[in-house]
């Protein structure tokens, strides 16, 4: 597990929100443009949760649009969502709320969540966090670019896939 956090760091902790539920989650950097990420994401501890308000039905028009966004490396930003927490105590608790509250609802929706990001000083959005439950797109994604981390992490934690594009 050591070897994986290596390869696939950490690159921001905090709350994901949803309706009135929010999960603490630390995000894990798979592939992409690091930047990208980096620079859609509100400040660690102190910045406002990552708010989805938005819903993307995973119908297969939209999904071979967000595929086609995913094939230059500099374009996106692909992450992987887990439960983190103070201590192991609350790490079973956010597990439960991230699986009860986000993933399976996204999965009863038949969606992704939408996350519209503006730059600092702006109202007008500048890069768009697609969130993915486990489903057959999320799964062949990982499955291709990160195949020991999937492994590894799929019969262990709940997860969501994230991908970073820019407007």
């Amino acid at each position: 597990m050591v070897q994986l956090l290596t390869r696939y760091p950490i690159v921001w902790q905090g709350l994901l929100a949803l309706k009135n539920e929010t999960a603490a989650v630390q995000l894990h950097f798979v592939c992409g443009n690091k930047s990208l990420g980096l620079r859609s994401l509100p400040v660690p501890e102190t910045g406002p949760p990552l708010r989805i308000v938005q819903r993307m039905r995973l119908e297969t028009q939209q999904l071979e649009g967000v595929a086609r966004r995913m094939t230059g490396e500099s374009e996106f930003c692909l992450l992987l969502a887990m439960p983190c927490g103070l201590n192991q105590e609350d790490v079973v608790t956010q597990t439960q709320v991230l699986k009860s509250a986000f993933i399976n609802y996204l999965k009863a929706k038949l969606a992704a969540g939408i996350i519209n990001v503006p730059n600092p000083g702006s109202n007008q959005p500048a890069y768009v966090l697609q969130i993915f439950p486990p489903c057959e797109f999320s799964e062949s994604h990982l499955s291709r670019l990160a195949p020991d981390l999937i492994n590894q992490i799929s019969s262990i934690s709940p997860h969501l896939m994230i991908v970073i594009t820019s407007v």
